[in-house]
């Protein structure tokens, strides 16, 4: 019997309750009179699903005056209608007529909010639908109303942190002097199937000096006895993504490298315990990266602290330096600093932090590298 199959089989994604999405949408009013748009057209998948809970590759949500309506095509109609009860759902013109459509629609329309990642093809559709209409990016509006995750946001994404932690656990007793980091990275994939709904991205694992790859790309490279190991991985689970790096040895580190090691820790440990709501994004960076420059590293810590994450494993805001944003209770951000020495090693510590009313909270329960 395989010991690290899970005690239950993998199920698929779970959404939340329709009332989760029907509190989204009612923030759209609020939105177009805060920027004085006529409407808003959205067409990302990220954001259809965030506002809706639906999923469709060909899908346009249009709220102006009257009630948001949610349009696709036959393919995605019946599910729209059966999974959004709450949400007007109406059939998708022909792809020959969207110019048209969008046209009548928008006659009275001067200034119509847009996402600035759309495709050129779709943005092009869109300007030659609507020639005379001012186009309002609002994709920095849309990260901000994602970044602040509410209670069943967070519920769903401490579900997602601890499978990635057990996946970590289990992949950390599977690794063996003489495998491949490829066949590392495949056996985190069968079991992000198996604890989740696949991998929140492409698992990184870096043998020896590859970890100074900072986005090494597993190869044949073999793992050997008395070599660190960076992983970094992410199980995304009901829609939601995890994150985590973790450095382990196969047999002990040396003393050089837990010397550094340690410099990336405590640089971790500085910058989670000043994180709290009023702080600032940058000021959080540069705790760390003052740290690992006190230390003699700082020109190897050359990305930023962290990222937000949730439907999309890099959202906003960010640890970066000039970052402006003002933390918040809810947001989820990773702490991940490193150090990285060409043709020597590769080490970071990463970690999944809530931010709380009075300070946060530590989501990432993987230890950090033995001694």
């Amino acid at each position: 019997m395989n010991k690290f199959a899970p005690v239950t089989p993998a199920q698929p994604a779970l959404d939340l309750p329709f009332t989760e999405f029907e509190r989204r949408i009612k923030k759209l009013p609020a939105l177009r009179r805060k920027l004085k748009l006529d409407a808003l057209l959205l067409r990302t998948e990220v954001n259809l699903y965030y506002l809706t809970g639906l999923s469709s590759d060909n899908a346009i949500l249009v709220a102006a005056d009257g009630e948001p309506t949610f349009y696709t095509d036959f393919r995605y109609i019946v599910m729209a209608k059966r999974k959004a009860p709450g949400l007007k759902c109406e059939l998708m013109w022909p792809a020959k007529n969207h110019a048209d459509a969008l046209a009548k629609m928008g006659k009275k329309w001067r200034r119509v909010g847009y996402e600035g990642n759309i495709t050129a093809t779709r943005f092009n559709a869109l300007r030659e639908a609507l020639p005379d209409v001012e186009l309002i990016n609002v994709s920095n509006e849309l990260m901000e109303m994602r970044s602040v995750k509410s209670p069943a946001e967070q519920r769903v994404m401490r579900g997602a942190i601890a499978a990635n932690d057990k996946v970590y656990q289990a992949l950390r007793a599977y690794a063996k002097p003489g495998m491949t980091e490829w066949v590392l990275a495949t056996f985190f994939r069968m079991m992000a199937w198996q604890l989740g709904q696949g991998e929140a991205f492409d698992t990184i694992v870096c043998a020896g000096r590859n970890g100074a790859e900072c986005h090494h790309e597993p190869d044949n490279t073999e793992l050997r006895a008395g070599q660190p190991v960076l992983v970094d991985q992410g199980v995304r689970l009901n829609h939601y993504c995890s994150d985590m790096t973790r450095c382990f040895c196969l047999g002990k580190p040396s003393a050089a490298y837990r010397n550094i090691y340690r410099v990336v820790y405590e640089a971790n440990r500085a910058a989670i315990r000043a994180i709290k709501p009023g702080m600032v994004c940058g000021d959080i960076d540069a705790i760390a990266r003052n740290y690992i420059d006190r230390a003699g590293y700082g020109k190897a810590f050359g990305h930023s602290l962290g990222h937000s994450l949730g439907l999309e494993i890099h959202e906003s805001p960010g640890f970066s330096p000039g970052c402006k944003t003002v933390l918040k209770p809810g947001m989820l951000i990773t702490v991940e600093p490193g150090i990285y020495l060409p043709g020597r090693l590769g080490i970071r510590h990463e970690d999944v932090v809530l931010v709380t009313k009075t300070g946060c909270e530590v989501l990432s329960k993987s230890p950090p590298l033995e001694d």
